[in-house]
């Protein structure tokens, strides 16, 4: 699962954005369709995070490209993915410029777009600046994990997340307590309750 990753779909194409809608929301994210710019502009105001947007070229209200921009400039670290029907590369050269992350030409398969959505984030959080781990942070990062499977499945960006905090985490053998006697020794487990 992909924990609680926040995704906008600007698309005028109402079929086409509720099947990705749909598709991404069984593997996990949270999705929300913009039909037009202004739409899209007044989801992206109101809400807190987004991670992820999938923007069309061809809106009815503005061109993608400038609602691109206009996105851009308010945020550096939202994944940004072209999917629009246009095949000519200069219009691909053009988004790229205006800060795209990435595009897919339509039609495209929705395994596709996962694994687009998937490596960008992972590209995302491999370009921020490495944080110190606290506590809460760490708890932010474990409520997001899927554990009714039994099975823990993680996202690139939980994984980035936790191979960020791996020289905080302390092992079991580091735990131990060892008196000065030889040979006894303690040992402490910490029970983290959700």
């Amino acid at each position: 699962m992909n924990g609680s990753l926040n995704v906008v779909i600007i698309d005028d194409n109402k079929e086409l954005a509720e099947v990705i809608k749909q598709y991404l929301s069984n593997r996990g994210f949270n999705v929300k369709i913009a039909e037009n710019a202004r739409n899209a502009m007044s989801i992206l105001e109101k809400s807190e995070r987004v991670d992820v947007i999938l923007l069309d070229l061809m809106l009815k209200d503005v061109h993608g490209l400038e609602l691109l921009k206009s996105i851009r400039s308010h945020s550096k670290q939202v994944v940004i993915i072209i999917i629009t029907g246009i095949k000519d590369l200069n219009t691909v050269i053009e988004a790229m410029k205006a800060g795209a992350d990435d595009y897919l030409v339509k039609p495209f398969r929705l395994g596709e777009l996962e694994e687009k959505i998937n490596e960008n984030l992972y590209k995302k959080a491999m370009e921020e600046p490495m944080q110190t781990l606290t506590a809460d942070r760490a708890m932010e990062v474990l409520d997001t994990l899927d554990y009714s499977s039994g099975m823990l499945k993680f996202s690139f960006k939980d994984l980035n997340e936790m191979h960020r905090f791996l020289d905080m985490i302390k092992l079991r053998d580091n735990l131990k307590i060892h008196d000065v006697k030889v040979g006894e020794e303690y040992e402490v487990f910490v029970t983290i309750k959700r």
